[in-house]
């Protein structure tokens, strides 16, 4: 009778393992749609070239930034004005990988303010107005990029990227009043170094030929300030940090041209 029972309960042990079973089997995994795309946007061996511009336009008279506008006018309070800049920027790449690239990109930007007005302050409440400050600043910079594109809904055409950009540079400002004919002026070199990270889109209006935006919106910066005043007073001012902005006049606009190579050379890929 033992042994009957013990059987019997091996039995109904096996039956309802078999049951889980053949239902686990039978059951459809579950299947978001999301695929993985495998769509060559730009092939292995391409070679890039393009050239991007950037152009800005503030009004003075808010905070900014950068370290060296900072310096520049830390004496002097109110200053209004309006401040330009733009920025040429060439580049090339190549393609280690499809729709990976790695490149080097080389970046001028200068700034200019002309006839700004503001109260230059000397503490303990001394203040006289600055007419006619001028400024002027030039940059020259390289950097070292790796770039990812994403087609959008396995399109040729339009497409997504993602950039890390690392760059160092050097530059020089000068800031000056012209009073009773002499000049004052602050004159400044600048080092710095970034490490970004830059979305954009790219559209191809061609088989090589692509039309770019992108804008910085992540990075660590590093900035020196080697500071003269008059050429009699000297001081040098560092700083570091990240910020995560967006900034709309800044956005980098160009063209780009991508010139497939090897077994893609003769193969049209959009």
């Amino acid at each position: 009778m033992k042994k009957i029972f013990i059987l019997t309960a091996m039995m109904l042990a096996f039956s309802v393992i078999s049951s889980a079973e053949e239902k686990e089997d039978s059951a459809e995994a579950f299947d978001r749609g999301i695929e993985k795309s495998t769509t060559c946007f730009i092939p292995k061996g391409a070679v890039g070239g393009g050239i991007t511009f950037s152009y800005n336009n503030y009004n003075i008279g808010n905070a900014a930034n950068d370290i060296g506008y900072t310096m520049l006018f830390s004496l002097i309070d109110g200053v209004k004005g309006n401040m330009t800049s733009f920025g040429v920027s060439p580049q090339v790449s190549y393609f280690v990988a499809d729709n990976l690239s790695v490149g080097l990109m080389f970046d001028y930007e200068r700034s200019r303010i002309d006839n700004a007005v503001g109260q230059l302050s000397l503490g303990d409440g001394m203040s006289f107005g600055v007419n006619d400050y001028n400024y002027f600043k030039h940059t020259y910079s390289g950097a070292v990029t790796c770039r990812y594109y994403m087609p959008l809904a396995k399109s040729k055409r339009f497409g997504m990227f993602a950039e890390v950009r690392a760059a160092g540079g050097y530059g020089q400002s000068e800031s000056y009043r012209v009073e009773n004919d002499e000049k004052f002026g602050t004159y400044q070199d600048i080092y710095k170094f970034s490490l970004g990270l830059v979305p954009g889109l790219s559209v191809f209006v061609t088989d090589e030929v692509a039309l770019e935006v992108a804008i910085g919106i992540l990075g660590l910066n590093w900035q020196k300030v080697e500071q003269t005043t008059n050429q009699v007073d000297k001081s040098v001012m560092t700083s570091s940090g990240a910020n995560c902005n967006i900034n709309l006049l800044s956005l980098e606009m160009g063209m780009s041209f991508y010139i497939p190579t090897g077994q893609h050379k003769n193969r049209k890929s959009r």
